[in-house]
This record gives structure tokens, C-alpha cells and sequence, in this order.
């Protein structure tokens, strides 16, 4: 039998309690939580280890029974059906829900927040929008997507910009269209991504990988997370037999130059790598854009108005 622990209320949800326990069975049915045939608990303990009147878990359980989640048998309990309707993603929706909630907790989002969020945005949306509106960004920090963000649903008026951190592409649709800055761009170039970068930039990454082996790469941003995204994506796109070096801090950065053939800078850590260069002028450095260039925004609209086909490769994350 499962345990009454198994069900949490929250007394600040704006959902009525009847429908949270409905939710959560709902939900834990379909997560794979809760299996076809498991038994509930009787509606009396249901409703005492909840702290709500047993009428509420009643009509919560009756409603339930109608809509073919769960099976009442007389004399012996509340189970399971074993059939319930929909589908049941599994772990899979665990993992779609658990990225949405630390990202929304990255934004300040609470939980509450974000599911009135999402039930304002499914009311408020008319109908799909077509692939052609809607573009995934993907970039180095949360900082990075909004400034982004805001720049190109400015020259791109009518398209919808989804920010998206690297390890979050795996929950994208692999045909929706694709832009990346400059240091993540090579290792999206199955989902065909543009990179929001001028020439001369993409040149210069295109001498980096040319480097050989074993080169050391000193990579600046402002924290070990953002940095390493950066080299992960770097070394997905080719750029794997080099040597990078991460630094967060001015001390990390001056180790990390010494012997360093090229200083690669994030966004977040321009200021220091600006520094970091002044007492080395003659080093070659990479600063990532954080404003997309004339020729970036014509080709990604290019991008929006052809026509998608859907991808081969999907993308999914390592970041667990």
C-alpha cells in the first residue's frame, strides 16, 4: 500500500486542495511513480495525514475513479488502474519538470509561480505558433539569454525567443530553428544553428581549431558552471584536442595565461580578461558577442523563413 508520505499539500497553492491531490496523482501516475494495481490509502488516513476534511479526498479519489486513473473495489480499497488514460513518459517527464523547475528557480520563479505561469500561458495561447516564429537561443548564462533575448524579438518582431542554456536543448523539438553565440554555435551544428557572430570571429575560432594538439586555451567567465559550458561546447564542436584552461578570478586567469596560446572570454568575464590582456598585448583573445551582428540577424531570419524539416540527431544533454 502506498504511504500517505507519498502526497504533499501546499496550504499558500492557490489550487484548491481537492484538486492539488488530484494533480498529484495525476502526476505520479504518469511519471511512473505510482504503478497500475498499487493501492491507495484508505480515504480516512488519506484524508488525516493530509489534515483535510475526508469528504475532500472522497470527491478528490471519485473524480479520479471517472476519469479512469484509479479503480474502486468495494470491501478492498483504491487502486491504481491498469490502464490509466494518457501516456506515461516516465522518467522522461521527471526529467522535463525537474529541468523547468531549477530553471525557473535560476529566474526566482517559485513553483506556484511557474504553474500559474504555464496556465496563463496555455490559456492565453491562441493556437501554435509555426516553426517559423519561434527560434530556441542558446548562450554561455542566464544574463547572456535575456540581453539576447530582448535584442532579437526586437529585430526579429513576431518571433517567439526561447532562452535556452546548453544542457537544456535536449527538450527542445529538433526541427524548431536555432541560434547560438559564438562559442556554442560549432557544437549545434547538426540542429543547423546560427551563430550570432560576425566573420571575422567565426574566423578566429575557425584558427583555434586549427591549433595543435595539446595547445593550452585560458577560457574566462564568471563562474566554474559558465566555464565549463563554454568548454564543453568547444571541445562538441570540434575543438576537443585542445588544452583549456578555466579561470574564474584574476589569480586563476594569470595561472592559466602562463604558456596559453590564446585567452577565449566569455561575456561575464570580459572585464577581467580585458585586465588580464593589458599586461600581455601581443596575446591573441576572443571576446564572445553579446550583440548579434547585422549579417547574423539576416541569416537566422533566412533560417526562420525556410522551410524545416525535421532533424536526424537530436540533441540530449550530459548535464545531469
Amino acid at each position: 500500500m502506498i504511504s500517505v508520505q507519498a502526497f504533499r499539500l501546499d496550504p499558500t497553492s492557490s489550487l484548491p486542495v481537492r484538486e492539488q491531490i488530484k494533480a498529484q496523482i495525476r502526476y505520479q501516475v504518469a511519471a511512473g511513480l505510482l504503478y497500475p494495481g498499487d493501492q491507495l490509502p484508505s480515504l480516512r488516513d488519506l484524508a488525516a495525514g493530509l489534515a483535510v476534511n475526508v469528504n475532500t479526498a472522497v470527491r478528490a479519489v471519485e473524480d479520479l475513479v471517472r476519469e479512469g486513473y484509479l479503480v474502486s473495489h468495494q470491501g478492498r480499497g483504491v487502486f491504481v488502474a491498469e490502464d490509466p488514460p494518457g501516456a506515461a513518459p516516465g522518467a522522461a517527464l521527471r526529467s522535463l519538470l525537474a529541468g523547468a523547475l531549477a530553471s525557473a528557480s535560476e529566474w526566482g520563479m517559485s513553483p506556484s509561480a511557474l504553474a500559474e505561469a504555464v496556465t496563463a500561458q496555455s490559456q492565453l495561447a491562441r493556437s501554435p505558433q509555426p516553426a517559423s516564429g519561434r527560434v530556441v537561443l542558446a548562450a554561455t548564462s542566464r544574463a547572456d539569454l535575456r540581453a539576447l533575448q530582448r535584442q532579437l524579438e526586437a529585430v526579429l518582431p513576431g518571433t517567439t525567443v526561447v532562452p535556452s542554456l546548453p544542457e537544456e536543448l535536449g527538450h527542445t523539438a529538433p526541427s524548431t530553428p536555432v541560434a547560438a553565440t559564438l562559442f556554442h554555435a560549432a557544437a549545434l551544428e547538426e540542429r543547423g544553428a546560427v551563430a550570432l557572430a560576425g566573420k571575422e570571429d567565426l574566423e578566429a575560432l575557425r584558427r583555434l581549431a586549427a591549433l595543435p594538439r595539446g595547445t593550452p586555451v585560458a577560457v574566462a567567465a564568471a563562474d566554474w558552471v559558465q566555464a565549463a559550458r563554454v568548454r564543453q561546447s568547444l571541445e562538441r564542436g570540434g575543438m576537443g584536442h585542445l588544452a583549456f584552461r578555466l579561470a574564474t578570478s584574476p589569480v586563476d586567469l594569470a595561472a592559466a595565461l602562463d604558456g596559453a596560446a590564446v585567452l577565449l572570454a566569455a561575456p561575464s568575464g570580459r572585464r577581467m580578461a580585458e585586465e588580464a590582456r593589458a599586461a600581455r598585448p601581443d596575446l591573441p583573445c576572443l571576446f564572445e558577442p553579446i550583440s548579434p551582428p547585422p549579417e547574423a540577424v539576416s541569416a537566422l531570419r533566412h533560417r526562420l523563413s525556410a522551410p524545416q524539416r525535421p532533424s536526424r540527431v537530436a540533441v540530449r544533454s550530459s548535464w545531469v
